[in-house]
């Protein structure tokens, strides 16, 4: 919890907004499926 009160999120923010901004690149160009984890029925 030290780590928390010392540090800033910044780091983990754009590493958030990085990683969205991947999954929606790949889901719009059609490389990843929006329903891969669900169950086939």
């Amino acid at each position: 919890m030290k780590f928390i009160s010392t540090k800033s999120f910044m780091p983990f923010v754009w590493y958030r907004i990085a990683l969205g901004i991947v999954i929606i690149a790949l889901v719009g160009t059609g490389a990843l499926s929006p329903d891969a984890g669900e169950p086939a029925h």
